[in-house]
């Protein structure tokens, strides 16, 4: 029997929609009703959806056929070009340059030090594809003053070990050095198989630039080409010069780097009014006329030489930031998932400068699928605002910001052993306030002592609490160093990203704003205004954009639009890693005069012109 208290709801004939709830697998079929007030919630009939054997034995198989997570191995048809040399000479901005990424690109500044890890970058130059990695300064002999060194130099040997050609970049302007010998002799005696380019940096004149370069041949490396990566100069015949080395020592794939020049000569045949080389005078004539094989054969080589620069189709990159403080365990994670020493790992904090790229790839379940690529991107170590000065530091900081505006999902690492602090609320809030889905990972959960069987529960409920912006993010506690539950990232990662991009029926979204309404109202002023909601949509996804259609969006004050806001999470399923966006607008002035005259009013002011005003609220109390 239903409680007296209880609101009786009746289910008449039209079905709305289906509203999936969080307990069990059940559906609440609801339909037009008639409603009678009371002070209890509402009770909506349900019946349970049972799952068939077929269907569980589906999804069973869909589970099983998830293939394991490996690298991502970069296209053989693009080859890697490694960018090496000693401290600040210019690679960095060498590769900013051919990479046209000026703005945003690796982090360039008047001192050694700053690039410390391999960075990948893409490339195009005449059709062809490829990419450039970016790698720290070389320096041979350890001392006290060369920052790790050591590490920075074996990022260097794997970048070169997996590349097709080296540009060994030097300065021009300080001239020939003994570290710069060092560094041609090991190039000299190592890579014999690919071809090296030696690119004269801080060339800008082209008059004293040939003799700054000619300074440079005592390498024994080849011909040094002039180049200033800061205005472009010379470039182009680097380039050229470097694909003509990736053919004849067949460093590349075969075909790679004559796109133009088998465009070229598909122009010129197709012009050409003489006979061909491998024509006779009769296959002349018919291709002169217009008719028979000889003529589509040359339109032929020219349409095959036109699809070749057509851009592949590529897969989607589900983008993966990595945000924290500094030294909690960012770049321990990316390497106990990337299952190697991709960043270089110390206990100093700010050890990463420059955002870091790891690729990794879920194999498609069946043949001919898309795969699934994740790429996740380290970042150098947030600190608060006031202790940044403009510098190295600011233009770190600038990376890792940027880096949460470009991701999918935002994974934000705190320190189990140090709990939430004050940054860790600031970047909670930047992650909401750009309306990305997250994460919550709690690293150095091995260094967490006295744990018991409630220790757990309580971590979670002091996460929780200090961190209300983030309140409907998923926490994973794990150990970068041991590798304990890093494997469960990429679930997490999975449910995120389908959450972030959910779109729900108009019809069952109204059923749950219709529940909400009729449970609580909208409070009422002194003055006896009151804000009338009457329906709302999804209007986008990236994060779920809901709007609010109402009178005046005035006197919805704000604990209603968190009351809102929770309501949602707990009646549909799906919305629990990402945030929600909500958008309350007024009716226009338009339909006002419609509805009541000319000369009526309503409560408080209506809309500007429908356009309504965007209060992100993130989290529910």
């Amino acid at each position: 029997m239903m409680p007296i208290c209880s609101r009786k709801v009746f289910v008449l004939s039209t079905f709305l929609g289906l509203v999936q709830l969080k307990q069990g697998a059940s559906f609440v079929i609801a339909g037009a009703y008639h409603v009678q007030r009371s002070l209890s919630p509402p009770v909506l009939f349900s019946t349970t959806y049972e799952q068939s054997a077929a269907q569980q034995q589906e999804e069973q198989d869909e589970e099983e056929q998830q293939q394991p997570i490996r690298r991502h191995k970069l296209n053989k048809k693009e080859p890697l070009v490694a960018v090496v040399g000693r401290p600040n000479v210019g690679k960095s901005a060498l590769v900013n340059r051919i990479c046209n990424t000026q703005s945003g690109g690796a982090i360039v500044a008047d001192e050694p030090g700053i690039t410390r890890d391999r960075t990948y970058r893409s490339a195009e130059f005449l059709g062809e594809k490829f990419w450039l990695v970016d790698t720290g300064g070389l320096v041979f002999d350890d001392d006290a003053n060369t920052v790790f060194s050591k590490e920075i130099r074996q990022q260097a040997m794997i970048a070169m070990e997996e590349s097709s050609a080296v540009i060994f970049v030097v300065d021009g302007q300080q001239g020939f050095t003994a570290l710069d010998s060092q560094i041609a002799d090991f190039l000299r005696k190592e890579l014999k198989r690919i071809p090296v380019l030696v690119a004269v940096n801080k060339c800008e004149s082209e008059k004293t630039g040939a003799i700054s370069a000619a300074d440079f041949w005592q390498l024994g490396l080849g011909n040094p080409y002039p180049v200033s990566a800061l205005h472009g100069v010379g470039t182009a015949d680097l380039l050229e010069e470097m694909f003509q080395g990736m053919i004849d020592k067949k460093s590349a794939v075969e075909g790679f780097g004559t796109k133009v020049k088998k465009l070229s000569q598909a122009k010129s045949n197709l012009k050409h009014k003489g006979p061909l080389p491998w024509e006779d005078e009769t296959e002349y004539k018919m291709r002169k006329w217009g008719i028979g094989d000889p003529a589509q054969r040359v339109i032929d080589d020219y349409e095959a030489a036109i699809s070749a620069f057509e851009n592949d189709v590529q897969p989607e990159d589900i983008n993966v930031a990595i945000i924290g403080r500094p030294n909690v365990g960012k770049s321990s994670l990316l390497n106990a998932i990337f299952g190697d020493t991709r960043a270089i790992v110390s206990d100093v904090a700010g050890t990463t400068r420059d955002s870091i790229d790891a690729m990794m790839e879920r194999p498609a379940a069946t043949e001919g699928g898309v795969p699934t690529i994740y790429r996740f991107v380290d970042t150098a170590g947030i600190r608060r605002k006031g202790k940044v000065d403009y510098g190295p530091e600011f233009f770190m900081v600038n990376r890792a910001l940027r880096a949460i505006r470009r991701a999918d999902v935002v994974l934000l690492i705190l320190d189990a052993t140090a709990g939430v602090t004050e940054q860790d609320r600031i970047l909670a809030q930047k992650i909401s306030d750009d309306g990305r889905a997250c994460v919550i990972i709690c690293n150095k959960w091995d260094a967490v002592v006295d744990k018991d069987s409630s220790t757990y529960d309580k971590s979670v409920k002091y996460v929780r609490s200090e961190l209300p912006q983030v309140r409907w993010a998923p926490i994973l506690f794990l150990s970068a160093a041991t590798g304990q539950r890093v494997g469960k990232v990429y679930g997490l990662i999975d449910d995120a990203l389908q959450a972030h991009r959910r779109r729900f029926p108009t019809a069952i979204l109204n059923e749950v704003l219709r529940d909400a309404v009729l449970w609580q109202p909208p409070p009422a002023r002194r003055s006896g205004a009151a804000a009338k909601v009457y329906y709302c949509n999804q209007v986008s996804t990236r994060p779920p954009t809901i709007v609010v259609f109402c009178n005046d969006p005035g006197l919805l004050p704000d604990n209603y639009r968190r009351y809102l806001d929770r309501k949602f999470r707990e009646s549909l399923d799906g919305f629990e890693a990402t945030p929600i966006r909500w958008i309350f607008r007024g009716r226009r002035e338009r339909d006002v005069v419609r509805a009541g005259g000319k000369g009526k009013t309503m409560n408080g002011a209506p809309g500007g012109g429908g356009s309504g005003t965007s209060f992100p609220f993130p989290h529910a109390d």
